[in-house]
């Protein structure tokens, strides 16, 4: 973390470089965090006084450029999301005429507010697309003021998933508009996935969207994923550094290299690159949280959210470096590399992490993450939209699987972090490997971010290649 002497040095320079008078952002949230930072255990409240407009639900402000910037990161996130819900609230107008629901129809317009709010605690497939600062801020005061209009929509929106389908057409419809810059990919594209490149940029697979966005609101299950939308808004405060790479750069490496992104079969009983971002994220990272936070939960053992990523970082940094086995989720399996990994494939996976982590450690400001339907850890799961509001406008500390998908990304790049720190201590290496790895730990502390002069691993491996 950002010891306070480099976070105010880091303000002041910035001040110097971007006056506020010249900046699009709130002058009054620039540059929040929380001083002093605390040192909280997995699920512990935050002070009385937390904001969650500006702080953070571990107590510690992300060691990530402009991270500390809550005015940045609040434009941004509210430009994001305002530009997918016009397209939900324009779904929402089309299926009320087709039910001939005028009194409810005129209400979109007039209580538009008030439909968000109840359209934000909806949930949609893991996620909702309520932030804690909107609850308190907003959503509490206008549903309270406006309570019986506010149980209609949410009983408009719970009958026949028609929640589902307003937030498919939405997401449909905002990438086949005007209001957004799209690229069309056919590789490196999950899909149904959107890749974010910059501020209104973003990659997709054509095929995904086609057609008329009217047909999504006949599919009553979730088609997208909404965590897409905290890659953007992360893409958005930072294009040069948390923006997608993968069309610019990852693209022209070779497919070996490729695959560890891609993470082929990683669910199967031969999950192969045994390295891949996928197996040790998804599958591997999943079992090493549930063991370690278990035992959190039984009083076996005692973490602070760091020791947490540190303990799994720990594990996974022997398995990449072939010296432990560990359990494949899906399968059970106990997996073990037959080499350590190489700088090259290293690299490979550091630069995407940079994408994949601060999305997930930006999503407390964007939506809540929940768990699957009746799955009890998600605490949202079993209230009802008025106790969804509340709930969240008073959370002061973070839930179950916001916790896991943070802290699994934490660990999964501090792992990266010391199985290159090892690679420099123990290993007689080539020039060219040692310089490698110097760059991922240049990558790894966005060494020259001010200048913007952070190491690009993909380009300098395509480089190394050439």
């Amino acid at each position: 973390m950002y010891a306070l002497t480099r976070v105010l040095q880091n303000l002041l320079g910035r001040y110097l470089k971007d006056p506020p008078a010249e900046s699009p952002y709130d002058d009054e949230l620039q540059y929040s965090c929380i001083l002093p930072q605390a040192t909280l255990h997995p699920f512990e409240d935050l002070p009385s006084s937390y904001d969650p407009s500006t702080e953070w639900l571990d107590g510690q402000t992300p060691p990530y450029p402009y991270f500390d910037d809550a005015a940045r990161i609040r434009f941004h996130v509210k430009a994001v999301k305002n530009a997918l819900l016009k397209y939900i609230l324009e779904g929402c107008r089309i299926l009320l005429e087709r039910q001939y629901d005028h009194s409810l129809l005129a209400s979109v317009d007039r209580n538009e507010r008030l439909w968000v709010a109840a359209i934000s605690v909806q949930k949609y497939g893991v996620l909702y697309f309520a932030a804690r600062w909107e609850c308190r801020e907003e959503f509490v005061s206008i549903m309270d003021s406006n309570l019986q209009l506010f149980n209609e929509i949410d009983s408009f929106l719970s009958r026949d998933s028609n929640s589902n389908k307003v937030i498919n057409y939405g997401v449909h419809r905002l990438v086949n508009s005007s209001d957004i810059k799209v690229d069309y990919q056919t590789r490196l594209v999950p899909p149904t996935a959107i890749s974010a490149i910059g501020i209104n940029h973003i990659a997709v697979r054509a095929k995904d969207y086609d057609g008329d966005s009217i047909r999504l609101l006949g599919q009553s299950t979730a088609q997208w994923d909404l965590h897409d939308f905290a890659h953007l808004s992360a893409a958005s405060v930072a294009p040069g550094l948390y923006g997608c790479k993968y069309f610019t750069d990852l693209i022209k490496l070779p497919s070996k290299l490729t695959a560890l992104i891609r993470s082929p079969k990683m669910n199967t009983a031969n999950p192969n690159p045994l390295y891949s971002d996928g197996v040790v994220f998804s599958e591997l990272l999943t079992v090493l949280f549930t063991a370690e936070i278990e035992m959190v939960q039984n009083g076996e053992k005692k973490h602070t959210y760091e020791s947490l990523a540190n303990t799994l970082a720990e594990h996974v940094a022997d398995y990449l470096l072939a010296r432990r086995e560990l359990q494949h989720l899906t399968t059970g399996q106990l997996l073990k590399a037959n080499s350590p990994i190489s700088p090259i494939e290293l690299a490979t996976l550091v630069q995407n992490k940079a994408y994949e982590l601060t999305a997930s450690e930006i999503e407390q400001r964007v939506f809540t993450r929940g768990g699957p339907v009746g799955d009890t850890r998600d605490e949202l799961d079993s209230l009802s939209a008025v106790e969804r509001i509340k709930f969240l406008a008073s959370c002061r500390r973070w839930l179950y699987f916001e916790v896991r998908n943070t802290i699994k990304h934490r660990a999964h790049r501090l792992a990266y972090q010391k199985v290159a720190e090892r690679m420099l201590h123990d290993g007689e290496m080539a020039n060219s490997d040692r310089a490698l790895v110097n760059s991922i730990l240049g990558n790894i502390r966005y060494q020259g971010w001010e200048d913007d002069k952070v190491v690009n691993l993909w380009q300098e491996i395509k480089d190394s290649l050439i």
